[in-house]
């Protein structure tokens, strides 16, 4: 962990980075607080799209709302994706991020009790809308304490994002067809976040928040691919997302448990293998690192439509896919802050979830559109050709050894 430099006063106002700095048990506490929002969407995303079915038949509608479902879920993340990077670099981001909490358990709770296609619809909207605020904002504040640690830090909230994906299956599992409950617990998980934001993070994150922003110095070539990268992705995450439960359950008919034990291990991949993926590139360099997530994601997008009911196969490339997918954003959004300032690392976080999820919006929409073809068919364009074209994308990056972070800031 980065010392601050000899010569340089301590600010006047402890802030997210001087607190960091203190000892490596602050820091880590720190990163896990700032972490838990990312649990709460792991275990949200899952709680949802794994009960998506029973919740659509509920309401009354078809197989076709579950693209449209997960669309609005997305529009509401690409609404204030970029409002919360840049409220990261201008307002106190404690106070933004638990704004944002107080929308999600909300609207999350919401969710199960609707009784129309049009409130599910409202209420994935309003949902998104909180991430979109705390993805950028946690994800920038994690990854702009130290330049060498970046892609550690960012794993955590990669780790604790798998963390919810793994337990939402089992969780809300034992109460179909009845769901209200999770939904419940859910919003309880997050005003308990929200108390330890409260009492943990400090108000500022770094002395000069209201620094000059200059927008231009954006938009280089590394974040120019990795915002095209990173919309593919989008494409093959909300793909899987919108139709891998209806995939196994509907299409294959395997068992309930055993399509929640299968679906559970993309977490389960995130869960186990983001921080050491995040540690391997913080040592090799975070493009290494991305090209190397971003080829388990091929894999597992591939492999999963081509082995049909095996079991086993199912589960390995389900759990490869997720060992990808659960880092492979922090990897993107560590790769662009390494190449920009460091005033304006929320706005930089900001524009790839941004780009992120207006790829997500059509992810749902293409594998609707490619379902009449097969499912198979669907899901080899909808995730496999994404994720392939996204994989080559991160071999033209370029490497960024050099730290852009101002210590005295």
């Amino acid at each position: 962990m980065s010392q601050r430099q000899p010569g340089i006063a301590a600010p006047a106002t402890e802030t997210v980075r001087s607190a960091a700095s203190q000892s490596t048990q602050r820091f880590i506490l720190i990163l896990l607080i700032a972490s838990i929002p990312a649990f709460l969407e792991g275990f949200d995303n899952n709680l949802f799209t794994f009960g998506a079915p029973y919740i659509v038949h509920n309401v009354h509608g078809t197989a076709a709302l579950l693209g449209s479902i997960a669309t609005g879920y997305a529009l509401g993340i690409a609404i204030f994706s970029m409002v919360g990077g840049y409220l990261f670099d201008r307002t106190p981001v404690k106070y933004t991020v638990m704004a944002s909490i107080v929308l999600f358990a909300g609207f999350t709770v919401l969710t199960g009790y609707v009784t129309s296609p049009t409130e599910l619809f409202l209420a994935r909207l309003g949902v998104g809308l909180g991430v979109g605020v705390f993805q950028p904002a946690g994800a920038a504040l994690l990854g702009d304490i130290f330049f060498e640690t970046r892609g550690r830090a960012l794993s955590i909230f990669s780790v604790l994002f798998g963390l919810g994906l793994f337990v939402g299956p089992y969780l809300i599992g034992p109460f179909l067809p009845h769901y209200q409950t999770p939904f419940i617990l859910s919003g309880i998980a997050a005003l308990i976040s929200l108390l330890l934001f409260y009492l943990f993070i400090p108000k500022t994150y770094k002395v000069l928040e209201k620094q000059e922003i200059r927008l231009s110095g954006m938009f280089n070539r590394n974040v120019l691919i990795l915002s095209i990268g990173i919309f593919l992705f989008g494409i093959t995450l909300f793909g899987f997302l919108g139709y891998y439960s209806d995939y196994l359950i509907n299409i294959l008919h395997l068992p309930s448990g055993t399509s929640a034990g299968i679906y559970s291990m993309g977490g389960l991949g995130g869960l186990i293998c983001a921080f050491p993926i995040g540690y391997l590139a913080d040592k090799i360099g975070r493009k290494r690192g991305l090209s190397f997530a971003s080829l388990l994601i091929v894999i597992g997008s591939v492999g999963m439509f081509l082995v049909a009911k095996s079991i086993l196969p199912l589960f390995v490339l389900t759990f490869l896919f997720g060992a990808g997918w659960g880092i492979f954003v922090g990897l993107t959004v560590g790769l662009a802050q390494d190449s920009t300032s460091d005033a304006i690392a929320g706005s930089v976080t900001g524009w790839i979830y941004l780009v992120f999820n207006v790829g997500a919006l059509f992810g749902g929409p293409i594998f609707a559109f490619f379902i009449p073809s097969g499912f198979k068919t669907a899901g080899l364009i909808t995730l496999g050709l994404t994720s392939i074209l996204s994989f080559v994308l991160t071999l033209l990056t370029r490497p960024v050894a050099k730290s852009n972070i101002d210590l005295a800031h």
